[in-house]
């Protein structure tokens, strides 16, 4: 098998499955601005016609916890709803950036005021392309055709109807255009090309990553950890505000919907005038945010999942292939690319063998109050205890107080206590160590990152239970990073023959030493 082949399709698949849970959150919010707030609804969620409508886009997107493919299928329903193109590309571009869950983890990785200031960096870059982007393009339009809005069961079946047509409809094959990306990357880019491409003292460092960035897919959580593994090694924070930006904002899926609804011409303007306006902000911030005290590193793994898995020349098979894929793969993976492929399933039933039920399930209906437009809340039932009409302010108001309590439950179930946390680590550890102790380096080279995300998520998770965070215990987590990160070095520096000097054998001992003692400290200063 072709490297190049094989190495493009790894990126694809791992693209889908990084991609499963939160194009689901978006299929859900789609179907709820659809068949619940519809026009009037979302409107007003989005600001309406009013000055607001560009930084309330921006407000909204960054409280779902969506990604740039998760937001497909809502700024479709937005376009189709009437919603203002400068607040349709406002959103586009600022729900992939932060979610409660990745801004918790990135005020771990940095100091708190860049983060901040990537999040405002990000609200000017939408509000000067919104304004650019209402007044070169005409309003959308809403759909000719009525659209019902069933209630009670009816309205539940109709939501999982849409959800499933539009996976295996439109915003699906937008979702493998922008997974397409990856493929390009992984299949041009040689394995490591761009470890040493985004150095501080590096003048072109923001405007190669502006370009890489272009067809890169990423999630919230993958960009912010890229992020703090960029501050940590000493690289340019332009480079990782393009990143930010392009990367994790946009995908070529994102940019084949925006040209053919508003035309490849003024895409193509809107694009250049974004690509320029993140440059020029990249270049602005490169300097002033680097961090004090952090000699660069000289190169990076941060980008090693946009390039190639596979060494130039290595031998492809079936099992290297299926390995490399389930690599960086977890149960929570699985299980949420499981039930995208329930609701693949039942999008294509609904379009083929029980279409005509369907039809008729989401079809305008005599009993709906979407023909007219009138609002009958008052009515307590119809046609059964289930069937109760419910306006689009009660509705809304619920959506937005169940995603602030979904993001607040989120937040406490990715970072757990810290007696679970601990358990984790120690497992992690004990992995780590015992691949050095026996030369199993690539089982240790695979749990050093997992052990230091375990330590942030020690820092997110206690914090958010203590309302503190006190510096020494941020000190022991940085120096188990800091001696993790050298032992990776170490190890890395070891080469493929294993054979160990006796001073490469000394420092291996004395980092395994080291992080045995830092378990201990770390442990007090957590204890509570």
């Amino acid at each position: 098998m072709n490297v190049m082949i094989a190495g493009g399709f790894v990126r694809f698949v791992q693209g889908i499955a990084a991609a499963a849970p939160t194009l689901a959150v978006g299929l859900f919010v789609a179907a709820v601005l659809r068949y619940y707030l519809r026009e009037a609804g979302t409107k007003k969620l989005f600001g309406g016609e009013t000055l607001w409508s560009l930084p309330q886009s921006w407000l909204v997107g960054m409280l779902l916890p969506v990604c740039s493919v998760g937001v497909i299928p809502v700024i479709r329903e937005m376009r189709r709803l009437g919603i203002r193109p400068g607040a349709i590309t406002a959103f586009a571009l600022s729900a992939p950036l932060f979610n409660p869950l990745s801004l918790l983890y990135g005020l771990t990785l940095s100091r708190p005021y860049v983060i901040l200031g990537f999040a405002l960096g990000s609200l000017f870059v939408v509000t000067v392309l919104g304004l650019i982007w209402d007044r070169f393009t005409s309003p959308s339009a809403r759909s000719s055709g009525p659209v019902g809005r069933p209630i009670g069961i009816r309205r539940l079946g109709a939501t999982m109807v849409y959800m499933g047509r539009e996976l295996c409809g439109p915003s699906g094959m937008l979702a493998l255009v922008a997974f397409a990306g990856l493929w390009l990357l992984g299949s041009l880019l040689p394995h490591g090309a761009l470890q040493s491409a985004v150095e501080q003292d590096d003048p072109l460092a923001p405007l190669t990553m502006s370009v890489v960035a272009v067809p890169i897919y990423a999630t919230p959580m993958l960009t912010m950890s890229q992020l703090g593994m960029m501050f940590a090694h000493g690289n340019s924070p332009g480079a990782s505000f393009a990143l930010l930006l392009l990367g994790t904002g946009a995908n070529l899926g994102t940019l084949w919907w925006i040209g053919r609804n508003f035309g490849w011409r003024s895409t193509f303007i809107w694009f250049m005038v974004l690509f320029g306006v993140v440059v020029g902000v990249a270049y602005a911030i490169d300097k002033p945010l680097i961090p004090p005290g952090v000699e660069p590193a000289g190169h990076t793994h941060a980008f090693d999942v946009y390039t190639n898995p596979f060494l130039s020349g290595a031998a492809i098979s079936t099992e290297s292939v299926s390995v490399a894929i389930a690599k960086n793969l977890s149960i929570f993976d699985a299980v949420t690319v499981g039930l995208i492929g329930i609701v693949l399933v039942g999008g294509l039933l609904s379009r083929t063998l029980t279409s005509t039920q369907c039809d008729r399930l989401i079809a305008p209906h005599p009993s709906d109050d979407s023909i007219d437009g009138t609002e009958t809340a008052g009515q307590p039932m119809v046609g059964g205890k289930f069937d109760r009409r419910v306006s689009s302010r009660t509705v809304g108001l619920t959506c937005l107080v169940g995603l602030v309590a979904f993001s607040i439950v989120g937040c406490f179930a990715y970072y757990p206590g810290t007696s679970e946390v601990f358990e984790e680590m120690r497992h992690a550890r004990t992995e780590v160590l015992s691949g050095v102790t026996s030369r199993e380096y690539d089982r240790a080279l695979h749990w050093i990152p997992i052990l230091e995300e375990w330590s942030r998520k020690l820092e997110v998770g206690f914090a958010i239970r203590n309302f503190e965070l006190r510096p020494y215990q941020q000190m022991q987590a940085y120096l188990l990073r800091k001696k993790l990160e050298n032992l990776e070095h170490a190890i890395e520096a070891i080469g493929s023959d294993q054979e160990l000097t006796e001073i490469q054998r000394e420092h291996l001992d004395q980092l395994r030493k080291q992080i045995l003692d830092n378990s201990k400290r770390i442990a007090d200063a957590f204890a509570s």
